[in-house]
């Protein structure tokens, strides 16, 4: 018998109580709302974009050992939900087929296929050598070898032929995620309304698409071309779109975070998702890593190209998002863990049968918590009845 115990928070981010009592790793009861109760129980967190750690990357190294290093890295401090991101590659498919099995295997959610169909001015810490313009029969085959695993792909907005993927995307259940573009603000909502247009006539309920990295690898916001990510954050605010943040305090200042968070969710709760966009340095000192092939040099925590110094990936879990957001005072503990459970479930169609999702917490059903101190401190991990820490 194992008990949990701090603020009980649900997917949602609601109080529903003060901590679990489990038995054999399943729930057996839920302890009612204490207010002196310290630290926080909440479900397990969801990571949609997430490209590996712990030192293995999953494009790099897609095979069981690497997929398990990478997962177990994150895992670790209570992420149990995820999708294994790609970076722009030649030829995608053995990478593909290679996580294709650990979905299977129930170790990943699904896969985030990051490029290349993106432009080749916004790279960022994707190879040019990949990058390159949309091919529906390249892009159908990716998605039969994906089968039904491939759940979002980013695509830059302005690239020729990104209404036709973002249509084939949606007939096989995944979605487009804009980003890596250089797009005009018009050509941005345009691409934004006509995939929302298409979704409500193939009768798609969820949102339609997503944000890559809101703010990043995209022009700026300027006072006379307000660019993509007014449109992005517009189309979020309405419930047409869904944007990723990367609130690890280096992607972006915690106070637009906070910004993004409060104006969009005035009018759509579930518009904003909190991503690591973690590398395989995630969990792991300072030294020289890989992603997609090219070298990265993570200095005092911050991943960078070796060659150009631009930002490649993250290097901090769900978890410590969490600890910097909420322990700075820039957002709310139920706001964040909205943004890290129910809204990536949501947006990706993930449900109570999903391993290792819990959005509302049930007698009997396997465990899936992680466990907060005061201080924000992960002190415990539990995913489908197993305890990690």
């Amino acid at each position: 018998m194992s008990e949990l115990r701090g603020r009980l928070l649900n997917a949602a981010g609601e109080l529903v109580g003060s901590g679990l009592r489990l038995e054999d790793g399943r729930i057996a009861e839920i302890f009612p709302p204490d207010e002196n109760v310290s630290g926080w129980v909440t479900p397990g967190f969801v990571d949609v974009h997430c490209h590996g750690g712990g030192g293995s990357s999953f494009p790099d190294n897609p095979s069981p050992e690497g997929v398990d290093t990478a997962v177990g890295a994150h895992r670790a401090l209570g992420t149990t939900v995820m999708l294994a991101s790609t970076v722009s590659l030649v030829d995608p498919i053995p990478a593909i087929k290679d996580l294709v099995r650990a979905c299977r295997a129930g170790k990943l959610a699904g896969i985030h296929l990051e490029g290349p169909y993106i432009s080749p001015h916004k790279c960022g810490a994707q190879n040019p050598a990949a990058v390159r313009m949309p091919d529906m029969a390249e892009l159908r085959s990716w998605l039969e070898a994906g089968e039904g695993y491939i759940k979002t792909m980013t695509i830059a907005p302005e690239v020729e032929g990104a209404m036709e993927a973002a249509r084939m995307l949606l007939d096989y259940g995944a979605v487009p995620s804009w980003g890596h573009t250089s797009a005009s603000g018009e050509q941005t909502r345009a691409v934004l309304e006509a995939t929302a247009e298409y979704a409500q006539e193939i009768g798609f309920t969820r949102p339609p698409q997503m944000a890559t990295h809101l703010f990043n690898a995209m022009p700026p916001i300027g006072h006379r071309a307000p660019g993509p990510v007014r449109e992005l954050i517009a189309a979020a605010k309405k419930g047409i779109c869904v944007v990723e943040l990367v609130a690890d305090a280096v992607h972006l200042h915690p106070d637009l975070v906070h910004d993004v968070l409060e104006y969009v969710g005035t009018d759509n709760p579930l518009g904003v998702v909190f991503v690591t966009d973690a590398m395989e340095g995630a969990g792991m000192p300072d030294g020289r890593y890989t992603l997609g092939g090219l070298d990265v040099d993570i200095v005092d925590g911050v991943a960078r190209l070796s060659r150009g110094g631009a930002i490649a990936g993250g290097t901090a879990r769900i978890a410590q998002e969490i600890e910097r957001m909420v322990g700075g005072g820039y957002v709310p503990m139920d706001v964040a863990v909205r943004a890290c459970v129910q809204t990536p479930a949501m947006t990706l169609g993930f449900d109570a049968d999903t391993p290792g999702l819990t959005l509302e917490w049930e007698i009997g059903a396997p465990c899936n918590a992680v466990v907060f101190d005061e201080d924000l401190t992960v002190t415990q991990v539990w995913r489908e009845g197993e305890t990690y820490m």
